[in-house]
């Protein structure tokens, strides 16, 4: 497939396949806990476990695809993505489900960092903030399908034909890639030697702020999607009913978060909509937490999210064409790092409290904590052009 419009299609249809199998856990997780006799703070480690993978396979995935290319990097991780769910639709113990996780985990990593390439590779030059912003919606579109579904199949069938269906669509995904992409060729002086750490010293520094700020604004956002659903059942709601008023954050930030990056595009590196929209999704979990309209709570969630999610721009504000690989290394490794940590944390607050919307307190105090990473962003930055260059 020549076309990059062709080739984004297949980008959001494999990432949609990431997002349906991270989220299944969260889903399914009442029938979970009560088959395999674990407490909510196992199952939040289940579902940090699946991003876990990454705070150690971000950089070494990147060299791996320089040395085979994206389409192999991203065929082994759908599946990986596919034996990991088998794994766990067999597990009968916690153990056998956390090793299943990680494995299922791993292949997530994999594609996540490859399809991310894969648009910037074919769209670079044109188009490519839009082209970013489309790819970002696959996510909570995956998350929006199992929040939709997996609920309702769980309960007239079993929590493992739920993890089926997700890891039936990984398969689905691995057969598009397989027959239809190939990896664009390159000419010139990108197929040259080099080097394995490529970034300077300021780069570092502001790409690990960066990192900081992208894993706690994600982290807020699946601590609302992972726990809502538990709360609304704690308020009444069944597993479906509960599943399908949560997947509203996610459906709504589909179309959300590209309007989002048009808007910051317009604006052009002003914070503003980036401060108001944590401030308000922020303000949103907490009214969550604190009582109904939960479905009100849930669409706010995902339209004041969306500007936000141009903190992913950061990296590419101080990364050159030789670092940018680098870079992009640290800064998923430290998003996974913080993706695998928040649901665990997560879970055990809710253990300790006895209910879930201690989950939903977190999640407002992470948005919180992005806004002084992205003030020290900006103010590395300053700083570094005021300095003599060098480093």
């Amino acid at each position: 497939m020549g076309n990059r419009w062709g080739v984004l299609a297949l980008v959001v249809a494999a990432r949609i396949a990431m997002g349906f199998q991270f989220q299944a856990v969260a889903v399914v997780g009442p029938f979970l806990v009560a088959d395999l006799g674990v407490g909510y703070a196992e199952l939040g480690t289940l579902i940090g476990l699946y991003l876990l993978p990454g705070a150690f396979l971000a950089l070494p995935g990147g060299l791996l695809a320089a040395r085979f290319g994206d389409r192999a990097l991203v065929l082994a991780g759908l599946g990986l993505m596919i034996l990991g769910g088998a794994g766990l639709m067999a597990s009968g113990a916690f153990v056998q489900a956390a090793a299943s996780r990680l494995v299922a985990g791993a292949g997530g990593v994999l594609l996540n960092m490859q399809l991310a390439k894969i648009v910037t590779e074919w769209f670079v030059g044109q188009e490519l903030a839009t082209a970013l912003g489309v790819m970002l919606t696959a996510w909570p579109l995956g998350i929006a399908l199992a929040l939709a579904t997996l609920g309702a199949v769980a309960a007239v069938t079993s929590w493992q034909v739920a993890i089926g269906t997700t890891t039936a669509y990984a398969a689905f995904a691995l057969v598009l890639i397989l027959a239809l992409y190939r990896d664009p060729r390159v000419a010139g002086p990108g197929r040259g030697p080099h080097r394995w750490w490529a970034i300077s010293g300021r780069e570092l520094g502001l790409t690990v702020v960066a990192g900081v700020a992208w894993a706690t604004l994600n982290a807020g956002f699946i601590g609302v999607l992972a726990f809502g659903p538990k709360l609304l059942v704690e308020r009444g709601l069944s597993p479906a009913a509960a599943g399908l008023v949560v997947s509203w954050a996610s459906l709504v930030s589909i179309g959300s978060v590209p309007l989002g990056g048009a808007l910051l595009d317009r604006l052009g590196r002003s914070d503003t909509v980036v401060v108001a929209g944590l401030v308000g999704a922020g303000a949103a979990s907490a009214a969550f937490a604190l009582g109904e309209p939960a479905w009100l709570w849930s669409v706010l969630v995902g339209v004041l999210i969306a500007p936000a999610a141009g903190v992913i721009a950061l990296p590419g504000e101080v990364l050159g064409p030789a670092s940018r690989s680098t870079g992009f290394g640290v800064f998923y490794a430290l998003y996974y790092a913080g993706m695998a940590l928040a649901p665990a944390l997560a879970g055990y607050l809710v253990d300790r409290t006895g209910g879930a919307a201690a989950a939903l307190w977190l999640a407002a105090a992470l948005w919180l904590l992005t806004l002084p990473a992205l003030w020290a962003f900006r103010g590395l930055q300053r700083r570094f052009r005021r300095a003599p260059a060098g480093g």
